[in-house]
């Protein structure tokens, strides 16, 4: 790939034909020490990305970052747009009727869109350059793949976990959607345990942002405590970002943020990228939600229990020597 700052190992194709990528995917590497700490060795530490990333990351990497910017940073399918809606009100005075007049995607651009859908017809990268402050933003990016001005200059960064049970169910549901993946549910599954679907692998990504936690630009947070106690989150999130959230703001926005509103609101349903990767692949589907169940433990009735039990054994291979469980990321709360 075209900079000196990553590298790319093609990913042989029998490891990624279940996921029906049109064209190649491969890992991505630093070929220098990150500007931010990692777990394990940053030499052996790679990203899952399709090659039409390739190049976007250096673009991505230098990008300019201010430091009033707020990014909101996940791993795939953990919530990320309804923190994007819940931080872009607190950071804007709770302009409710821009919320649902102005496209999420316009008002909170995900940085590397380009990366996902290369013919687009705007550069995400660009709309982000010139929003006016403070601006928010997405990215699915590890930590060592952001911007490095993140680390530089401290701007602040939002980071949703989920029970990845629950978050490959809901990739596989957006892959299906989204892009017109054909395979079955379980061949997804064992993709995303082998850490090949974009983004990943799962681990490495949550438990760099986990030993960050205490960092004052960063703001941990899980998608099922935002199910459990949305109103606290809010108002945690308001602390963070030294945001004040009036008691009388705060039942209109957990009615705003409520699944039912989220899902009945196209501003916040990502038609805008939808219609870009419809048009960019050249085919027909069938009508998509992207925000469709949002149910804790929905795993539960649309995985077999064989499939759920190497969930199970993935997790605590990841984890035991951490010695940490999924309840560390649901229950933690910053403040």
């Amino acid at each position: 790939m075209p900079s000196a700052t990553f590298y790319a190992e093609s990913i042989p194709f029998e490891q990624i034909e279940k996921l029906a990528i049109s064209g190649g995917c491969s890992a991505i590497y630093a070929t220098s020490k990150p500007s931010v700490d990692v777990v394990g060795d940053w030499q052996s530490r790679y990203c899952s990305l399709a090659d039409t990333f390739q190049p976007v990351l250096e673009r991505v990497y230098n990008f300019e970052v201010r430091e009033d910017d707020v990014w909101i940073v996940t791993s795939t399918k953990c919530g990320t747009t309804w923190a994007q809606e819940m931080t872009w009100l607190i950071l804007n005075n709770f302009d409710f009727e821009k919320a649902i007049t102005e496209d999420l995607t316009i008002r909170s651009p995900f940085l590397e869109f380009n990366g996902v859908v290369q013919n687009v017809p705007h550069d995400t990268i660009e709309a982000a350059n010139k929003l006016t402050s403070p601006r928010l933003i997405k990215s699915h990016l590890p930590a060592w793949l952001l911007p490095k001005q993140v680390w530089t200059k401290k701007a602040k960064v939002i980071y949703v976990f989920r029970n990845p049970k629950d978050a490959a169910i809901s990739h596989f549901h957006h892959w299906r959607g989204m892009v017109g993946y054909a395979g079955t549910k379980q061949d997804f599954m064992h993709s995303y345990i082998d850490g090949h679907v974009n983004f990943n692998p799962f681990w490495p990504h949550v438990l760099d942002f986990w030993q960050l936690r205490n960092e004052p630009q960063i703001f941990f947070t899980s998608y099922e405590r935002m199910k459990r106690d949305l109103a606290g989150v809010i108002k945690d999130v308001g602390k963070f970002l030294s945001c004040d959230v009036p008691d009388e703001r705060l039942p209109q926005l957990v009615e705003h943020l409520s699944f039912d509103k989220m899902k009945d609101n196209p501003a916040c349903n990502h038609v805008k990228e939808f219609e870009s990767m419809k048009a960019a692949s050249g085919r027909e589907v069938d009508e998509f939600r992207f925000v469709r169940r949002g149910i804790v433990g929905s795993h539960k009735d649309e995985l077999p229990q064989s499939v759920i039990q190497e969930f199970d054994d993935w997790i605590e291979d990841n984890l035991k020597d951490y010695q940490l469980t999924i309840d560390d990321f649901v229950n933690y709360s910053k403040y």
